[in-house]
């Protein structure tokens, strides 16, 4: 029974560190520092290319509010163009600028280094020790996600 408690406070332990890494790094590019929740919504807005802020703000679980503000700090910051319609009042075109552009390939660069730790870790593990992590995840978010 210890043992359970010990595991679950290094299971907390482990994901506030984490929560806490993620919210330090802050990217600097072209001399504006980019927050977290910036690098998120490009990361997501190059990935799922939405236009429809409620769609992007179920999906990324924030408010349409948020994505508002975060995406006129990025405009702002000369990274993303946007258009609205009036005719669609939740629909907006998102356009990287050549500044968005250069700014996601260093992203996607540090992604892709990132990624490639992960994977030599993973490719020295039994499919019955991936499979346990995979359901291990799996279960974690939807205890947080139901808590």
């Amino acid at each position: 029974m210890s043992q359970d408690r010990e595991l679950v406070a290094k299971i907390l332990d482990s994901i506030a560190i984490l929560v806490s890494l993620d919210k330090k790094r802050i990217v600097t590019h072209k001399s504006e520092n980019l927050h977290p929740s910036e690098v998120q919504l490009l990361l997501f807005l190059d990935h799922v290319q939405a236009t429809n802020i409620t769609a992007i703000a179920e999906k990324m679980g924030l408010t349409k509010g948020a994505i508002s503000q975060t995406l006129t700090r990025l405009e702002k910051k000369g990274i993303i163009r946007k258009k609205s319609f009036p005719e669609k009042k939740n629909e907006l075109e998102v356009k990287f600028t050549e500044s968005g552009v250069e700014l996601l390939t260093q992203l996607n660069k540090s992604k892709k280094s990132i990624e490639g730790k992960y994977q030599r870790y993973i490719q020295t593990l039994s499919e019955k020790e991936k499979q346990a992590i995979s359901n291990f995840l799996d279960k974690m978010v939807s205890i947080a996600s139901n808590s």
